[in-house]
């Protein structure tokens, strides 16, 4: 019985101790731990019995490293990855929840090691809601400014600023996204790396990304994104990117290698440069074959490169429906190699693996170019090229069966955008 009784004042001690460190609360959902400083925040970090307990922030931290007490940190300040290798974790996940309610984390520096998750999370297996990271500059690989790895978890509603660079799997946000979710988030940032770099998401075996907008320049040499890098069995529904992105290969406004990833509702408008292959929307889209499917999108700004299309550099055994490619087309040629250009795909494979379209649009006087696909795919007739008169016409949209009561909107003058991108107080025509 004595020793029961010292047991039970063992739990409440070491309970108290816990909630001590803090500015309150329990860690349970309905009472979180409340944190207040920056203390106070790398201690969620110090003990792997945090990991699944809730978290809200109660004030906005300041970690500059030029103030007192601030420090440039080597690892993640929660879940930090206890041994290195790119694409796996051998340490504890935050389990729990972080609801940041609106505060701010500043001025965040990581200078990770390569192999170790790098962020303000190493693995994240929870949910991050309401929170807002400025300034950061985080360097590692993989590595994120929110996660270097977000293996199941959820982040909702986040927003980042700042500079994220390393070498595999960076992202503005997430380095490597796996099985995971990515709700409302927004990033304006810079992104440097090699293989695998995005202005959201780095790369990894793939996720959900649902209603994120990405304002980023992103450089790197392969599988270089807008909004993701590389990605693999995933979805990414009415998201956006704009800005430039530059590489060697595998280069897109929206997704640098999109492997057997759905697009729907989502768009890009920006400056895509590489020196192989490159898209306004997706740099390489293949699937397997049963195909899959990209649906209501559309591409905007410029392309340049060797093998380059106005949706999708490369593209194979895709379905590509309701979508366009309003983008200036600048062919760059290799020696040695053969120049692929078409106004909506650049290298479209074999007939028997080429990309289905159906109802799909390039404009011909603004990109240059008159087929649909690189010269040698010429009769396979892909898609329609239209003046850029016919490009901003509704009527041509709508005998085409696309959907302007949910989906599409146009004003005159202009291209169709999506319903969702409306601005405050702009209604769509009916």
């Amino acid at each position: 019985m004595k020793r029961w009784i010292i047991l039970i004042m063992c739990l409440v001690l070491r309970s108290s101790a816990l909630s001590a460190e803090f500015a309150g609360g329990t860690g349970e959902p309905n009472d979180p731990y409340q944190i207040a400083t920056a203390e106070q925040l790398i201690a969620i970090g110090s003990d792997s019995d945090l990991l699944d307990k809730s978290f809200v922030l109660v004030a906005d931290i300041d970690l500059d490293p030029d103030l007192p007490g601030g420090r440039v940190f080597e690892d993640a300040l929660i879940a930090p990855d206890s041994s290195g290798g790119v694409g796996g974790h051998s340490g504890a996940s935050f389990r729990g929840v972080l609801d940041g309610r609106g505060h701010t984390i500043a001025n965040l520096y990581i200078m990770g090691r390569y192999g170790y998750d790098a962020g303000l999370i190493g693995k994240l297996d929870g949910l991050v809601v309401d929170l807002n990271l400025l300034d950061v500059v985080v360097s590692g690989s993989p590595c994120g400014s929110m996660a270097g790895l977000n293996h199941g978890g959820m982040i909702l509603r986040c927003h980042v600023t700042g500079l994220v660079s390393g070498i595999k799997e960076v992202g503005g946000l997430v380095g490597t996204h796996w099985d995971a979710s990515i709700i409302d988030c927004r990033a304006e940032v810079r992104v440097v790396g090699k293989d695998s770099i995005g202005g959201m998401v780095g790369g990894g075996p793939g996720g959900t990304l649902i209603g994120c907008n990405v304002q980023a320049e992103v450089s790197g040499d392969r599988r270089v994104g807008g909004l993701v890098g590389q990605s693999h069995d995933g979805e990414i529904l009415e998201c956006s990117a704009s800005g430039t992105v530059i590489g060697k290969d595998e280069v897109g406004g929206l997704i640098g290698d999109s492997d057997e990833t759905m697009l729907c509702m989502s768009s890009a408008d920006c400056d895509v440069t590489a020196e192989r292959i490159a898209g306004g929307l997706a740099g390489r889209a293949i699937w397997g074959i049963t195909g899959a499917l990209i649906a209501d999108c559309y591409a905007r700004g410029s392309v340049t490169g060797s093998v380059i299309g106005g949706l999708a550099g490369e593209a194979r055994n895709n379905q590509f429906l309701n979508c366009y490619a309003a983008c200036e087309m600048f062919p760059v040629e290799i020696e040695g190699e053969e120049l692929h250009v078409g106004g909506l795909f650049g290298d479209a494979r074999i007939p028997v693996w080429a990309p289905m379209t159906i109802s799909c649009f390039w404009d011909v006087e603004l990109s240059q170019i008159p087929f649909g696909a690189s010269t040698h795919m010429q009769d396979l007739e892909l898609g329609m090229g239209l003046t850029t008169g016919q490009m901003q016409d509704r009527e041509v949209y709508e005998n085409a069966g696309w959907d302007f009561k949910t989906v599409w909107m146009i004003s005159e003058g202009n291209y169709p955008r999506h319903q969702w991108q409306a601005e405050e107080g702009e209604e769509p025509q009916p």
